[in-house]
């Protein structure tokens, strides 16, 4: 098996450490049977003040008073904007990092880690991503720009996607990087039975839109906003790439 390079993507207010810190276990155990694989950390462009953070006040959170402290995003979550702020950025960083540090064979994503993920998976097809785009900035306004960081990148796309708390953008700016064509990338989504930040629509448009090709999965575990470490989740994730690595889907 060739050495894997995995890229990694945290959530909404975390960093690469963070992220890290949460993953260990699932590191371990795929380099059991790739053991040079590399997992590539990166902290969202954004940096978070408390005040950027819903229902969080910084004279009682415990964080300083000056909103000063370590945590990331990928994009602004507080909707004021379609595309939201941020969010162009993050596409234009994380062409960088694929062009500098790729090729990389899949990536593995949080909550809103995955929204960039997955965006990245779909611009990975190249022209046929790019047509999509040109056809619909044709007959609508305010969508997502096309990054102009991704025009002939040299970078094959994402084998596999291993995505927690899957999301995906909502709005009709970003609805020519999920239709037509579809993306040609293996997704397994982890969704916990309890997470009350990930609605039922929501899990039901990410397996639609979100579904991938044959060998894709769709996983519940009996948590919550979180990402399950236990033996036997780890175990499926675990497989799951495993398969996508040897090209043969369950």
């Amino acid at each position: 098996m060739a050495i894997m390079k995995i890229l990694m993507l945290h959530g909404y207010t975390q960093t690469g450490e963070n992220f890290r810190r949460k993953l260990r276990r699932l590191e371990n155990r795929l380099r059991q049977t790739n053991a040079a694989a590399k997992f590539v950390y990166l902290d969202g462009p954004m940096a978070l003040n408390t005040h950027d953070i819903p229902g969080i006040q910084s004279a009682t959170s415990g964080y300083p008073e000056d909103g000063r402290h370590e945590m990331g995003a990928w994009f602004d979550l507080r909707g004021v904007s379609e595309p939201p702020n941020g969010l162009h950025n993050s596409l234009d960083m994380l062409a960088a990092v694929l062009k500098t540090q790729g090729p990389f064979d899949g990536v593995i994503a949080f909550s809103q880690g995955t929204v960039v993920g997955a965006m990245v998976a779909s611009l990975l097809h190249g022209e046929a991503r790019l047509e999509a785009y040109d056809s619909a900035s044709q007959h609508a306004v305010d969508i997502l720009r096309y990054p102009d960081a991704f025009r002939g990148i040299k970078h094959p796309p994402f084998k596999f996607a291993l995505f927690y708390a899957s999301q995906m953008g909502t709005g009709a700016y970003s609805d020519w990087i999920y239709e037509y064509p579809r993306i040609e990338t293996r997704f397994c989504h982890f969704f916990g039975l309890l997470d009350s930040m990930v609605s039922h629509e929501q899990r039901d448009i990410v397996s639609i839109k979100l579904g991938g090709v044959q060998g894709s999965r769709l996983v519940y575990h009996t948590g919550g906003h979180f990402v399950p470490m236990d033996s036997a989740n780890i175990e499926t994730a675990a497989r799951f790439i495993e398969y996508c690595m040897r090209d043969e889907p369950e």
